[in-house]
Formats: C-alpha cells, structure tokens, sequence
C-alpha cells in the first residue's frame, strides 16, 4: 500500500489529516502509521471507479471496495486476502468514518459486520473455579496483591493492559468507581466496583503495598512488582497460573487461561446472573453490542455444562 500514489488532493489531505486525528487522540505509533495507509488504497479504488468526493461514498460503494479486495491478491505470495486483512480494512474504514464525523462534521456508514474468522474457542471459567483460585490464594503481601489481580480482572473485568496501568489515584473510593485511563484504543471510561472489592483493595493500598513492597514513595502504581514498580503483564499472569496450580483442582489445572479469561467469565457470568446485554457491553468498555454478543453463546455453553 506504500507504493500506491494518490492524486486526487482532497483525498491527500483526508489522508494526512485522519493521520494526525489518530495521533491527537494518542492511538498507538503503529495505528497512526497502518490505518492512513489502509486508507489510501481505499481512496486509490475510489479513483479508479471515478468517485473524486467522499460525499459520494455509499454504503454500496463500501461492498464493491470489499468485492474488489476479495478479488486481489496478496503483493508477496500471490494468495487471496485473508478474513482477518478484510476485518482490519473495514475497522479501519469505520474508524476513518468516526473522523469525518468528527472532523468533518459528515461520515458514510456501512452495515458490513465483519468476516468470519477461524478462532479458538474461548475459554470461560465456572463461578467455583473462580473460587478456587481465590482459595489459593497465599497468605503473605503477594498473596493480598494476588486477590486484588482476581477482583481488578475478574470483578471488575479488566483487559490486561487496563489493569496493569492503573494507578492508586485512579481507586475512587467514595464513589465505588474504578477510573480507566488506559483503555483499548485509549479511551476511558469508569468502571463500578462493589463494597467487597474496594474493601479488599483498600486494606492491600494500606498494608502491604506500602510496608512490603513500594521502595518509591511516590510510585503511582496500583499493583507494585518485586522491585517496586509498576508489574508488566506477563509478570501478573505467571502469578495468575502459579494460582492454578495451587487449587491441585486437575481439571482447572488441564484449562490455558490468561487475564483475559478472568474477563471472559465475568462477562458470560452477568449474562448468566440476568444483566441486560447492553449493560454488560457498557460495562467491559465495548463499543459495539456486537463485540459482547459472543458471551451470550459462551454463557449457553457454560450452562449445558454440569
């Protein structure tokens, strides 16, 4: 896509001005970088078919762009695009209408929903696997810090990323709020916490946060490594399966799970509790119903299963 040549000066500067958008808004180097260039080949068809204006992209106009990258082969082995490129065109085409809508005060809009990919199947745990792993949960300061991981993952349904970047000011106590500041494509939001959980973080801040394991006073971080600093996540999922292990329970033992699994159950449980869909969406900070309409398979399964 680097090499294709845009000539239409409207479409230039839609280009470099969508660029600096993704940068304002502090999306990630690489996305300030892959998203212009997808769009470029987007207004390089637009060209080539005779649309000169974004004004005159329709929905339409969008299916054809999608039959005509279906119909094209891949610039190294010569093999048809996979699913997963035709997904990541069309996020990066409605993200690109998020900016003309922002921007611009205009947009298009598709009602394309995505291609099927071929994924594994999600892993979700059962509420007693859930205790079990705060069961074995060790009695020392990594211990405490340990369930803390299980409530900030699994109660409040973090992603990883969301929970490693938290800091202790970012706890609002007084109004049983967590606040994200560093969501998925950087937005925030604010996530409810219930009275257990913000007693169980309150008496980790207090206790051993402080008399065991900050070295730096003014360390931000909510959860604090062996060294003092902000853990990574790789770090917080060796004590989530060293977790797993420690229940002796074989069949949890027998599952691969992550952070992200913690996630994926609170999701599917609320579902199973009765939460509206559209709340458990707005809960895990999803944009689209669509990214959540999965746990109501995953909460039919988890059902099925004695």
């Amino acid at each position: 896509m680097k090499h294709l040549i845009l000539n239409n000066p409207s479409y230039i500067k839609l280009e470099e001005g969508f660029r600096e958008w993704l940068e304002i808004l502090g999306y990630a180097p690489v996305s300030v970088v892959s998203h212009p260039r997808i769009m470029r080949e987007f207004f390089n068809h637009l060209e080539s078919i005779g649309i000169n204006h974004i004004e005159q992209v329709e929905n339409e106009t969008v299916y054809g762009y999608f039959d005509y990258l279906k119909g094209r082969k891949k610039l190294r082995d010569n093999g048809a695009l996979t699913n997963s490129y035709l997904n990541k065109h069309l996020q990066t085409i409605k993200r690109f209408s998020d900016y003309l809508r922002d921007a611009h005060k205009q947009s298009f809009t598709t009602d394309i929903i995505g291609f099927p990919v071929n994924t594994p199947p999600q892993v979700v745990l059962h509420q007693k696997e859930i205790e079990l792993l705060y069961n074995a949960v060790p009695n020392d300061e990594y211990g405490i810090r340990d369930s803390v991981m299980l409530d900030i993952y699994y109660g409040c349904g973090l992603r990883k990323n969301e929970g490693v970047q938290l800091d202790m000011e970012d706890v609002l106590y007084d109004r049983g709020l967590l606040y994200v500041r560093a969501g998925k494509n950087y937005t925030e939001r604010y996530v409810p916490v219930n009275d257990k959980i913000l007693k169980n973080i309150r008496n980790y801040a207090n206790d051993a946060r402080i008399s065991l394991l900050v070295k730096d006073k003014n360390e931000p971080s909510l959860f604090v490594s062996q060294r003092g600093e902000r853990p990574t996540g790789d770090s917080l999922l060796l004590r989530l399966k060293g977790l797993k292990e420690l229940t002796g329970n074989t069949v949890l033992q027998s599952k691969k799970i992550g952070l992200h699994t913690l996630r994926h159950s609170i999701a599917t449980h609320l579902l199973m509790g009765g939460m509206k869909l559209e709340n458990v969406a707005k809960f895990l900070g999803h944009k689209s119903i669509e990214s959540t309409q999965i746990y109501t398979h995953l909460a039919h399964e988890l059902q099925s299963i004695p």
